[in-house]
């Protein structure tokens, strides 16, 4: 009865439970016989149920092959032996489905294995948890910051550490944050950054934490051997030749003391123009002092909010009338709608008017061009309260040779400067929790610096 083609298969049942059927309505109204209605009637039911059977067969394995699929099982094979060409057409791709999902999570498991060996080789601290504080991810370098090789739950950190715990739980999605923090008895200066995401319909919070004080020690030391190396070079400018004149100075008048003789007039000249470069040099090296502790001493800035177009057309006003004899073109591009800046209004104008002076001294007198442009950090939120602030010249660029000093406090290659003016902008920015930058390009001769600052402070 098997045969090789599943519509043949039903339509032969079909005729059969027919025919039965027909013989049953032939003994009931023709031949009544009660012992023949029976075993037909058995007949049709047996054929019923067959035919029922045979076709949700593949009903069956369609559900039986699904259920494996939720329950990853994709060991299964399907054969449609004595079951038809049909069935072996549908058991053929149950078949090519589990062969492409074997090889999917083959693939999936390498490139597991392949990011979890990566991750375990990070020398940064990474740790994955949940919104039940489970910890499902934490490699081999955070285990050994924390001194613990089994992290299970926060819980585990915050017996370690109760200020690295919080700030962990405290941190959104894609903020950074420095932190002191003491672990079994020793200090770290770690940076820490979240991301947040989910999977699988899971939220995950996924930390990278990096202990930074040995990039903060050599940078410090950078820092310090670079201000030692400026210090000597101004402060040996002064006192070589006043050591010098000193000498000389002396000798004349040990040599008056010794012959018990006045000096000559061409001596007390020479004395008198000693004295006076001596003077002059001390109060150069007095200057030098006095923009030295200005550097150290800038104060903490009040944060306010301030009208953005009042607050630059006021900048505007104080700078222009410096323009005046010199014909230097100078240009200022606002949002056009009204903006609020989250600023200490005074110290950043000391900033911006600094930057705007330099960018004066960079261009030439006929042909100099200064831009000052104010626009959103990010277009696309329009109640941020992030601004970019630059200014542009076109002076010429930054020599490649000194680009990495200028923010270096005393460094200038001016005749007449303390070379603090940008060391006091960026302690400016950075004390309002901002970014100062520049890029610059010699062949077209144009420098822009760049002041980011956050919405709030």
């Amino acid at each position: 009865m098997n045969s090789k083609h599943f519509q043949f298969q039903i339509i032969v049942r079909l005729l059969l439970i027919t025919v039965g059927l027909g013989f049953l309505l032939f003994y009931i109204f023709e031949d009544l016989n009660y012992i023949r209605l029976f075993f037909i009637v058995i007949f049709i039911l047996s054929a019923l149920i067959e035919l029922f059977y045979y076709i949700n067969r593949s009903n069956r394995d369609t559900k039986n092959f699904l259920e494996a699929i939720l329950h990853n099982d994709f060991t299964l094979k399907y054969s449609a032996d004595h079951k038809g060409k049909s069935f072996g057409k549908l058991y053929d791709s149950f078949n090519l489905v589990n062969q492409k999902f074997i090889v999917a999570s083959q693939r999936e498991a390498n490139e597991y294995q392949y990011l979890s060996v990566l991750v375990q080789q990070l020398e940064i601290g990474v740790l994955s948890f949940d919104e039940k504080k489970r910890i499902h991810l934490a490699n081999k370098a955070l285990k050994q910051l924390l001194g613990k090789e089994e992290l299970i739950t926060l819980n585990s950190i915050k017996t370690i550490s109760s200020t690295l715990y919080d700030s962990i739980l405290q941190l959104e999605s894609g903020q950074s944050e420095l932190l002191k923090v003491t672990i079994h008895g020793k200090e770290f200066q770690l940076s820490i950054k979240a991301s947040i995401f989910k999977l699988r319909g899971i939220k995950f919070t996924l930390v990278s934490i990096h202990d930074i004080h040995t990039e903060l020690d050599n940078n410090e030391m950078l820092a310090w051997q670079k201000l030692i190396r400026v210090l000597t070079h101004e402060i040996m400018n002064s006192v070589a030749p006043i050591t010098s004149l000193s000498s000389t100075l002396n000798h004349f008048v040990s040599q008056s003391r010794a012959s018990g003789q006045d000096l000559t007039e061409a001596q007390l000249q020479s004395l008198q123009e000693g004295l006076d470069a001596i003077q002059h040099r001390s109060g150069g090296l007095m200057t030098f002092t006095e923009a030295y502790r200005s550097l150290t001493r800038v104060p903490l800035p009040h944060i306010k909010p301030v009208e953005g177009q009042l607050y630059f057309q006021r900048i505007a006003s104080l700078f222009k009338p410096t323009l005046v004899h010199s014909n230097i073109q100078f240009h200022m591009e606002l949002p056009k709608e009204a903006f609020t800046l989250h600023i200490d209004p005074d110290l950043m104008e000391q900033a911006l008017i600094n930057l705007l002076k330099n960018a004066k001294e960079a261009v030439e007198a006929d042909t100099g061009i200064i831009r000052l442009v104010v626009k959103r950090s990010s277009p696309l939120e329009e109640k941020s309260g992030s601004f970019q602030i630059s200014i542009v010249d076109n002076g010429g660029g930054i020599p490649e040779e000194i680009k990495e000093n200028i923010f270096i406090p005393f460094y200038t290659t001016k005749s007449s400067g303390s070379g603090v003016g940008l060391s006091l902008v960026k302690q400016i920015v950075q004390a309002h929790k901002g970014e100062i930058g520049f890029t610059t390009d010699q062949s077209k001769g144009t420098t822009e610096f760049t002041i980011k600052l956050a919405g709030s402070v």
